[in-house]
């Protein structure tokens, strides 16, 4: 592969001198690669391979695991400070956990490098940005939320009503003793359709629903930046 624009999603040290590398890339989705005797490269070079970094990479090789044979800074880095770089991290683990390998996400490729943008410049709007990404990486893996109409009855959701959200369906109408991990309002699902509208209570809700249905297409499997949130968390309380 010939020089396509990408991001590093995740490294980890390769036997003595190298790394292995997962990325996000516009023309061929999540990709792993080895970087061979990146480690021993100079502290510049090293640094080219950070997170939130726009890159050229080529690489050769057949198979899941490939060669990195080429890196090349496109643009400045995001710079993400305080939380913006926990919701990076963040986003880059549900990539790194989700995507299958090697199957073209354009569309993805150009959502997650908008959102960094959006971290970058406004510090105010951090849980909306990341409710918003979630919902578009759900609909380009084929788990799209449905967001219209109660599943049982084929109505249109209603704002003053709650329902009950199953992952592997969508909202049910909430009857009481039904269970209560996803409960979410008609018009909290009408902000997450729209895309708009958000308040503290909508968000809260979405929040609860977005981490239910996330958890069920990881299978269950904790994601790491979640516990640095939960210990930023705790550490500013205290």
């Amino acid at each position: 592969m010939e020089l396509t624009a990408a991001f590093v999603l995740h490294h980890r040290p390769y036997r003595e001198t190298s790394l292995l590398v997962d990325v996000l890339s516009r023309d061929h989705g999540r990709v792993s690669l080895v970087a061979r005797g990146q480690r021993q490269q100079s502290k510049r070079r090293r640094n080219v391979m950070q997170l939130f970094q726009p890159l050229w990479l080529s690489w050769y090789g057949q198979g899941e695991l490939v060669t990195l044979s080429q890196v090349e800074v496109s643009d400045a880095a995001y710079r993400l400070l305080g939380n913006a770089s926990l919701c990076g991290l963040y986003m880059n683990e549900l990539l790194y956990r989700l995507l299958p390998l090697q199957e073209p996400e354009t569309d993805l490729f150009d959502t997650y490098q908008r959102t960094l943008e959006q971290l970058q410049n406004n510090s105010h709007q951090q849980q909306v940005t990341l409710r918003l990404f979630e919902k578009a990486l759900l609909s380009e893996l084929g788990y799209g939320l449905q967001l219209d109409i109660e599943v049982d009855s084929g109505q249109p959701l209603q704002d003053e009503l709650n329902y009950l959200y199953q992952p592997d369906s969508g909202p049910h109408l909430y009857q009481a003793g039904s269970g209560n991990a996803s409960i979410v309002s008609g018009r909290s699902l009408r902000h997450l359709r729209e895309g708009q509208g958000f308040d503290e209570i909508s968000l809260k809700q979405i929040k609860t629903l977005m981490r239910t249905v996330i958890n069920y297409y990881l299978g269950g499997r904790p994601l790491h930046s979640r516990q640095l949130f939960a210990g930023l968390k705790q550490f500013n309380s205290k």
